[in-house]
Order: C-alpha cells, then structure tokens, then sequence
C-alpha cells in the first residue's frame, strides 16, 4: 500500500526501484556505522529488492514491508524506510536517507508516516530499531519519534576498522481492548 505525508510518497518496494535507487546506494557514506556495502551491480540488487517485494519471510514467520520514499518538492527517490513484523505486533524497523537530503526532515516524516501506518493495519505495538553509537543522526530521530534506549550491545568485531557498541532503542504504545 502506498502512504502519503505532506512531502513524501512511500511506494511499496518492488524490483524495479533498483535501477532507481542503485547509483544513491554506492554512497559509502550510507554504509559509515554498519557492516554493510555497497550493492556490487543492479542485478543483485533487483534479486534482493524482488525477496523482498514478497513482504513474507521463506518460513512465513515474518512480514517484511519496505517502502521506497519519493520527495515531492525534489522530484525524486530520497531514501527508504523498512519494518519487519513478527507475530505479536513485534516491529523492528530501519532507515537508509540518501545523503543530499539529510537534515531536511525526510526521515522524520517518512519513519513517523511508516510507524502510524503499522500501528493501524498491523495491529504493531512494540518497534524495535539498532543504531551505531556514533550515528548521532539516527539516534536523534529515533528519540525525537519517542524511542527510548533500552540496552548497549558490546560489538564483538571492529566495524570498519573501529570498535563501537550498538545501542538498542524501543518505543511501546499501550494496547487498547
């Protein structure tokens, strides 16, 4: 389902958007604070965007949902945002925002538009998000959307050459009956 804010629609992830989003995504910038890469070719990024698009996991335990976050005022794709739901109302969620949109409240709107959008057609609860210690943007949003931190995970490997913990954040709305 496609969901709109005043600035933003969030498209459902499909394997088209990679050839869209794969020169953004080449940005090492993006990948500062996780042990992730780039995406070596648009190929493999299409076969990981079309698993995916199924929006369940292979055993069936998990909804993935991912939305790829287009910027009416810059006409063009500025980041994505996902949510990977397990039973219970259970969401862990991520971000990746494109660097030449940082600061301009993208990803405040498009996480917070996400969230609302779990709590009404997921019946989601808790979300869950980990964030690098030293990603202080992330960490801001996070708190400015009412995740509390929850735990620091000491990192076993060096990420990048630097050793940094993870800190785990949670926000929990009450459940109505």
């Amino acid at each position: 389902m496609e969901l709109h804010t005043a600035r933003l629609v969030l498209e459902p992830l499909e394997p088209r958007h990679a050839s869209v989003l794969f020169e953004e995504l080449q940005n090492p910038i993006l990948y500062e604070f996780t042990d992730d890469e780039p995406p070596r070719n648009i190929e493999m990024l299409r076969d990981r965007y079309t698993a995916l698009a199924r929006r369940r996991s292979p055993d069936r335990a998990e909804t993935w949902l991912n939305w790829v976050v287009w910027s009416v005022p810059e006409e063009r794709y500025v980041g994505y945002v996902q949510a990977t739901i397990a039973e219970g109302g259970s969401a862990s969620i991520a971000y990746v925002f494109f660097a030449d949109f940082w600061g301009k409240g993208y990803a405040r709107e498009a996480v917070q538009s996400m969230l609302d959008h779990l709590v009404a057609s997921q019946n989601a609860h808790e979300f869950r998000a980990s964030v690098d210690q030293r990603n202080r943007r992330s960490i801001a949003l996070l708190e400015h959307l009412g995740f509390v931190r929850v735990a620091v995970h000491k990192t076993p490997a060096p990420i990048k050459g630097v050793s940094s913990d993870e800190f785990e954040y949670r926000k929990t709305l009450s459940v109505s009956n």
